[in-house]
């Protein structure tokens, strides 16, 4: 069985859409931002409200930016946040996203989204994070899922600022899954994936937004600051 599953029939799938993304695939993102400049300069913080391990935290948290994850259950991974002198800690809150009214602290969103054990359930993150995000909404979603009839209304009524294509398939095996694939759970990526930027202090113009293909890893050093190609 190779690593990447999550586009796999639905009885084979995690019945909450629990798929854990290679801790690169933030990565990339933060390179792209700047390292979260625009966070840092503004004093916000990093949340990631369907956080499961936490992979997607870890870019911000070790570039020093206060990081807040929560999600329907507890299964962050909490080794790889270490207490340290002069570096906050993560905080978790076990709660649905959609119960939120409001974000905990001023903040951009950065998740990878659940996309199918709910009908349209990705559109409905990206919809309430953009009315609680301070900043920016960045999710991590499959290629595919940028055509369809409801992702037209929501980027019409949304235009993103960017789009990035990881031209790197990483792999998202379900998290309930890792320890017994072993070696085997990031191994073989087969889905193409894509982050998805809004600016929801500066709103992107309709027919504005940017279409930007990530290298692979080992070209990292060629990514250019999302800032700079605007």
């Amino acid at each position: 069985m190779r690593g990447e599953i999550s586009s796999g029939r639905h009885a084979k799938r995690h019945p909450l859409d629990w798929y854990v993304d290679e801790h690169w695939c933030a990565e990339q993102l933060a390179l792209v931002l700047g390292g979260f400049a625009l966070e840092r300069e503004e004093g916000l913080a990093i949340w990631d409200p369907c956080c499961g391990m936490g992979n997607t935290l870890q870019a911000a948290f070790y570039r020093g930016l206060p990081v807040l994850g929560s999600d329907l259950v507890p299964n962050i991974a909490w080794h790889n946040f270490p207490v340290e002198p002069g570096r906050m800690s993560l905080q978790f809150l076990c709660r649905d996203f959609f119960d939120w009214k409001s974000a905990l602290v001023p903040c951009s969103i950065i998740c990878n989204p659940p996309y199918s054990y709910v009908p349209r359930i990705a559109e409905a993150f990206a919809r309430h994070a953009l009315t609680l995000s301070s900043r920016r909404v960045c999710i991590l979603m499959p290629s595919k899922w940028l055509a369809s009839q409801a992702r037209y209304q929501l980027f019409t009524d949304h235009p993103p600022q960017a789009v990035l294509h990881l031209c790197q398939r990483p792999s998202m095996p379900p998290g309930d899954m890792i320890a017994k694939m072993g070696k085997r759970a990031f191994s073989g990526g087969m889905t193409d994936y894509c982050w998805i930027v809004w600016d929801v202090k500066r709103p992107t113009i309709a027919g504005q937004t940017r279409t930007i293909w990530l290298p692979p890893l080992h070209r990292n050093s060629e990514i250019l600051l999302l800032e700079e190609v605007l």
